[in-house]
């Protein structure tokens, strides 16, 4: 029985060694993410959403460690990545960047049953409505989540949508069993990747972590400045141009007016400038001689009426 067993392991052992040769040869990354606090079910799922786009595999540090060795020759620093791993580990074979990876990971997270234990990854909220379900036991588990129900035609209804847990909360092992009765997936799961091999390129935890808007956030400033600098240099490009010509437009304009040089664009703004300072200077003549500026009446006219 022993004997059998161990040649069962060997063949096993053989069968991953040839899978993740191959996959080392077919693949330009390898992207490893850990596996602790990953149920079998999380990866089922995340396996069909990058079908046709990664290969996912679960082996022993150790087999890949002999397979790298073996690989040496024809991946380059092959072998430092495989022996800087420890733990639990899935990986995931693809011709996607890592960062490409991250991002479609991110995109594509799946929704999980909770379990008692679990952090709530976002506000959960049970609907108002009929749960389908019959009276019963059931509703002292409502009650204990604080949800107010009613039992119309035989089924138990929601009064109100309700939460009951935020982000960060500790989910309860009878709420689980609850939202699992109602058929809820309240949370989300993924990946996240821990170390990647990129064409010979080992990069690690720090080499991996960005946060997508700040990055969004830095890219628009420096596009920003960049394109402020540009204008002030007078650097002409396809983004530059119609602001440095408008820019000039506006100048040579107000040199024009400025100069009283008449011209089918200066014309009007000569004349409404010339208005204003008459209006200003007649207002500032005024606050001094007021009566210098009162229109007269004419000789004769006092009286009439």
């Amino acid at each position: 029985m022993i004997s059998m067993l161990t040649r069962q392991i060997a063949v096993w052992k053989r069968e991953i060694f040839s899978d993740l040769q191959n996959l080392l040869r077919k693949y330009s990354v390898v992207a490893v993410a850990d596996l602790q606090k990953v149920r079998s079910s999380q990866i089922q799922e995340i396996r069909k959403k990058l079908r046709g786009k990664a290969e996912l595999i679960v082996a022993k540090n150790t087999i890949l460690q002999k397979v790298s060795e073996d690989l040496a020759t024809e991946k380059s620093n092959v072998d430092k990545f495989a022996n800087s791993l420890s733990g639990s580990k899935v990986l995931i074979f693809t011709q996607m960047n890592p960062f490409e990876l991250i991002l479609f990971l991110n995109k594509n997270k799946v929704r999980v049953p909770a379990k008692g234990g679990d952090i709530a990854t976002g506000e959960i909220t049970i609907p108002a409505g009929n749960t389908g379900l019959q009276p019963g036991p059931v509703i002292s588990e409502f009650n204990e989540a604080k949800v107010q129900t009613r039992i119309e035609g035989g089924s138990i209804f929601v009064a109100k949508d309700t939460v009951v847990a935020s982000r960060g909360d500790v989910i309860s092992t009878k709420t689980a069993s609850l939202l699992s009765k109602l058929g809820m997936k309240p949370m989300e799961a993924g990946l996240g990747l821990s170390y990647a091999y990129d064409n010979g390129l080992v990069l690690g935890p720090n080499d991996l972590a960005f946060d997508l808007d700040q990055m969004k956030s830095q890219f628009s400033t420096g596009a920003r400045l960049a394109f402020g600098l540009a204008l002030e240099a007078n650097i002409m490009t396809g983004e530059t141009a119609p602001a440095i010509l408008g820019k000039a437009y506006r100048q040579a304009l107000a040199v024009g007016v400025e100069a009283g040089f008449f011209t089918k664009e200066t014309t009007p703004r000569i004349i409404q400038k010339a208005y204003a300072n008459m209006n200003a200077l007649s207002q500032a003549i005024s606050a001094v001689k007021p009566e210098a500026v009162e229109p007269k009446q004419p000789v004769g006219a006092e009286g009439k009426g």
